[in-house]
């Protein structure tokens, strides 16, 4: 597996504590505590002996429970050999039982998580995924999916699978892509997550990968069937006639494609590509109009559309769902005083025009709004007699705004995002005015809020409220002075040091095709009309525009998956 950097640090990473194991007795937890810690059998591995306790053990882990209860030899002996693991990975693993700390390095990480997963501790194994999750690299990610795969590790698999999706094209000039089965060929060009900014480049990858070893021809043939016909160029396709007359390997496969036209090709338009593209509302409160702007990230193309026509309205909300871009609350000034509102504006993406929606119930400012399914959520905020965290709902279609629990903690100037099938609220300014350091979680199914985590940020910095939030590859990334990653499931926060990020304060933050947008940087009270890629796979955070035709500041921007 190829790293991105060849500095192996150690890492330690955070974990919840182990359980509190209590006897069947009336004993106190203390007593419970010490008591199954007390060393009762020696498990010799390899040359080293390690004195544990059955009891701890097996409550963590099911291997254990089957080795010292299952009514086997070993469940009577005091002494027992277990083959197939490495005495330093056992130690490591034998101190997360004892202190819920695991030490994990570059050098380290694959022998443990596959010691882990031979004794069945499932915490160790998270971690161990997590951490391989954020090594994951362009140069990676095809071993890092077999891997997983053999493992059995569901969510690195998927997290590598994202980024090869995502980053197919590059990857395709690497080594390891030659490698690849036939199926896993198959797989990544059937998939409509596939991002390429051509579909020629489909072909073409296709092409390089059958070439590569003879014997694929007939492979070749059965996975050009994936590719989409209707959507090659032009000058792509007269470049493939024109090959045709060549004598190297690629030109014999394209005259094998002319003379054997595949059967999919000739029975018209097949499932089109869904690709990203990226909406940014923006530009001063006391215009007449604030313009949306869409940028297409795979040819670089801005294009406008039909302006909102609101004056004296900021501190809104934007959102999408479906294929709409829904604008709710605000703080509007009329002649002479500034007031919440309740209004609800709707750009439907396919009609490209604004219509008005159901008002909410409650008028706000400078709260969150977010998409989840067919569903709009707006949260928090101020109303005019302060912070709220009062929570509304807008299915699609629907005239009326639902109520669902409120929020643990009332906050406004918070970042939200949605990932499967709960949203976060993160961080903001409470109904004190003091910044509030939690990570809010609903869940949707449950209709419950919970606390998961909190900001490792000092108390003292003001870095908690006016956040980003996004999502990439199911990790949620906070941004604002500095840049955050959080991977929820084990609580663990990573710093990420991006010279270009630090101390920087946007507009606007979105996902778009495995890459991470940053709108309109903010310096005391100017904006900026730059724009600026950050993609942790392939070791990039520069400024890509300095002069993006979306007026500023910037009031919010989404992304929008698109069919084409």
């Amino acid at each position: 597996m190829a790293c991105r950097n060849p500095e192996l640090v150690p890492y330690t990473v955070r974990a919840t504590p182990s359980p509190v194991l209590c006897p069947d007795n009336n004993s106190s937890n203390e007593e419970a505590e010490i008591n199954v810690k007390i060393p009762d059998t020696v498990l010799h591995i390899e040359t080293e002996s390690f004195f544990v306790n059955r009891q701890q053990l097996a409550l963590q882990s099911p291997y254990f429970r089957a080795l010292f209860y299952g009514g086997g030899r070993e469940s009577g002996k005091c002494h027992v050999e277990i083959k197939g693991v490495g005495a330093d990975q056992f130690h490591v693993l034998m101190e997360y039982t004892q202190t819920s700390k695991l030490s994990l390095s570059r050098d380290n990480v694959l022998r443990i998580l596959e010691t882990a997963d031979f004794l069945q501790l499932e915490r160790p194994r998270l971690l161990c995924c997590k951490f391989l999750e954020r090594e994951l690299h362009l140069s990676n990610c095809l071993g890092m999916m077999s891997y997983a795969w053999q493992l059995g590790c569901r969510e690195l698999y998927t997290a590598a699978r994202e980024v090869a999706l995502t980053h197919l094209p590059a990857i395709a000039t690497e080594e390891d892509f030659m490698y690849l089965s036939k199926e896993s060929v198959a797989d990544l060009l059937a998939s409509d997550k596939l991002f390429v900014s051509r579909e020629d480049q489909a072909l073409e990858m296709t092409l390089r990968w059958a070439t590569f070893d003879p014997s694929r021809e007939e492979d070749f043939m059965e996975l050009v069937e994936l590719v989409r016909l209707e959507s090659l160029s032009l000058p792509y396709i007269t470049d493939l006639l024109t090959r045709l007359k060549g004598s190297d390997p690629q030109a014999k496969l394209i005259c094998k494609l002319n003379d054997n036209f595949p059967t999919s090709w000739s029975m018209g338009r097949s499932i089109p590509r869904a690709s990203e593209t990226l909406y940014i509302l923006g530009g001063p409160h006391d215009q007449d109009k604030q313009s949306l702007y869409q940028f297409y990230p795979h040819s670089g193309r801005w294009q406008s559309h039909a302006p909102l026509q609101r004056k004296n309205l900021t501190q809104y909300s934007v959102a999408a769902v479906g294929e709409n871009i829904v604008v709710t609350g605000g703080n509007f000034r009329d002649e002479i005083f500034w007031y919440s509102v309740d209004w609800v504006r709707i750009f439907q993406c396919g009609n490209k025009r604004w219509v008005d929606g159901p008002p909410l119930q409650k008028s706000r400012h400078s709260h969150c709004s977010v998409g989840l399914g067919q569903e709009l959520y707006v949260l928090g905020g101020t109303m005019d007699e302060g912070p709220v965290a009062h929570v509304e709902k807008l299915p699609l279609g629907a005239q009326v705004w639902e109520d669902v629990s409120p929020m643990v903690r009332a906050v406004d100037r918070a970042a939200t995002v949605a990932r499967d099938l709960c949203i976060y609220v993160a961080c903001g300014l409470d109904e004190n005015g003091e910044v509030y350091s939690g990570i809010q979680r609903y869940l949707v199914k449950d209709d419950q809020w919970d606390v998961v985590t909190y900001s490792p940020l000092p108390r003292f910095m003001s870095h908690r409220y006016d956040l980003l939030a996004t999502v990439l590859n199911g990790a949620l990334y906070l941004l604002g002075g500095q840049a955050l990653r959080l991977d929820v499931e084990t609580d663990e926060w990573t710093v990420l040091e991006e010279e270009c990020l630090d101390r920087k304060f946007f507009g606007g933050c979105t996902t778009v095709n495995g890459q991470i947008y940053l709108l309109s940087e903010r310096k005391m009270n100017k904006a900026f009309p730059n724009m600026v890629l950050m993609d942790p796979y392939i070791d990039t955070c520069m400024e890509i525009d300095n002069a993006i035709p979306c007026p500023v500041p910037v009031r919010g921007c989404v992304t929008m998956r698109l069919v084409t």
